[in-house]
């Protein structure tokens, strides 16, 4: 068993610890009395009540996810916030860099480029992904190709732009952030949800 491995085991214990009704109740989880229920990035998952493992729809059956950035994500969502009411969410979308000092935060830009560089060309494809995962396509903002709302937790989306490349300019992605994500997620967990979403974006398109 490697670290992330044990992260994930760690992960169900201290879930276990937590207050599953208050989190029903939080979060308006579907539930009964074996499982919770929600939905990440468009799949399906529920969360085993009695020994906190997650598990995933894949062709049509339930099955043990160890995926380390989808457990933890989903973990962090549920436990992340200590308030007893979460705030509603503004609409108001920033760059993640904007939750930190400046220069404190590792940059995404080698991560982003490479998924840019995939989706290059393809941008009915990524529309058509977007729209499969549930996006919802708003007005274009700043020239972007693509500008998607995407749902990825329970009551939680980000905003993802897609610019395609050309001869004079390289692709680009960009996601932002609702000005108030932070009480709902950790800051580094912000980058597993970037890229499990990036990621599933890219499978969907096949």
């Amino acid at each position: 068993m490697d670290n992330y491995e044990k992260q994930v085991y760690t992960g169900r214990k201290l879930f276990l610890k937590y207050d599953q009704d208050k989190l029903i109740e939080k979060y308006g989880l579907k539930h009964d009395e074996e499982y919770l229920y929600l939905k990440y990035i468009g799949t399906e998952y529920r969360i085993d009540r009695g020994n906190g493992a997650i598990e995933y729809v894949a062709d049509d059956e339930w099955t043990d996810c160890r995926e380390y950035t989808i457990v933890m994500t989903i973990y962090d969502f549920l436990c992340c916030s200590g308030q007893e009411v979460l705030p509603p969410l503004t609409g108001q979308w920033q760059p993640v860099s904007r939750f930190v000092t400046a220069g404190s935060s590792p940059s995404t830009a080698p991560f982003v480029e490479k998924y840019a560089k995939a989706f290059s060309g393809k941008v009915e494809e990524v529309k058509q992904a977007c729209t499969c995962l549930g996006g919802k396509q708003t007005e274009r903002l700043a020239g972007a190709d693509l500008t998607f709302e995407m749902p990825v937790l329970p009551d939680f989306s980000v905003l993802l732009q897609f610019w395609d490349g050309d001869e004079e300019f390289l692709p680009k992605i960009l996601l932002l952030w609702d000005k108030v994500s932070l009480s709902y997620l950790h800051f580094e967990t912000t980058y597993y949800l970037q890229g499990d979403l990036l990621k599933t974006i890219l499978q969907t398109i096949g």
